[in-house]
């Protein structure tokens, strides 16, 4: 995940953009279909932070011109996923330790919260709902279907806590890192859900409360760390090019 590796037409990630653009397709302008391909490949770990992002090469993949591209990543861009560098084209967007640490600060006042709330409200019926989103994310665990799998759970369960606009940031606050995570984490999450899972169906709001706030604590950690050890590794390396000069 060093961001030197550009994307070009040898690329193993290209066939994998083209079977992307043709899922998004539908009934979608070329600008969403593209879009929505790349946010897919970025958000899956498929395109990797710092990668540089090719128009000829992207544009050919996804079958679409050079000008809906750049409109898609205009608006990748105002996601926070891709990073436009004026004339030298585009990248997708790197976060550092320290932006992975504020985002961890955002969503243990948010989450904690939010799923007090949702856990207190919760029906029978949602609850079924939720065992049995959970039941899928054990089958579709891996790659892109796992990220669905997740976002969609905690989609709903936050939906519970009847907070519209708090639900918005903390699932875009989740693919901001879920990206890293598939490239360098060694967290596992699975027991954190399980412990979860069953708070949820006692409707221990406060223990699920505190059960968030450890697994969020115990992944901040993990990713943090995992980008401190890249950063010092890259400061190393360069310091080493600035000596051979």
């Amino acid at each position: 995940m060093d961001g030197t590796d550009g994307v070009h037409p040898r690329d193993g990630h290209l066939p994998r953009l083209a079977a992307l653009a043709s899922v998004s397709n539908g009934d979608r302008s070329a600008e969403e279909s593209a879009a929505s391909a790349l946010r897919t490949a970025i958000l899956g770990g498929i395109l990797e932070p710092g990668a540089r992002l090719r128009q000829e090469v992207i544009a050919e993949q996804l079958g679409v011109s050079r000008i809906p591209l750049r409109d898609a990543f205009r608006r990748l861009e105002a996601e926070g996923l891709v990073r436009i560098e004026g004339r030298r084209g585009a990248r997708v967007a790197a976060l550092t330790a320290a932006n992975v640490n504020e985002i961890y600060e955002m969503r243990l006042l948010l989450e904690v919260h939010c799923v007090r709330l949702a856990v207190r409200n919760v029906t029978d019926e949602g609850v079924a709902r939720l065992m049995e989103m959970s039941s899928r994310m054990h089958v579709d665990h891996e790659g892109e279907a796992g990220r669905i799998a997740r976002r969609e759970f905690y989609a709903e369960l936050y939906r519970w806590a009847d907070r519209p606009k708090m639900r918005e940031v903390i699932l875009h606050l989740r693919d901001d890192v879920h990206r890293y995570h598939v490239l360098s984490s060694e967290y596992d999450s699975h027991g954190a859900h399980r412990e979860l899972l069953e708070l949820i169906e006692a409707r221990d709001a406060e223990g699920a409360a505190r059960a968030i706030r450890r697994h969020l604590r115990a992944a901040r950690e993990d990713l943090a760390g995992s980008l401190r050890r890249e950063e010092r590794q890259r400061e190393v390396a360069a310091r080493k090019t600035r000596r051979r000069r």
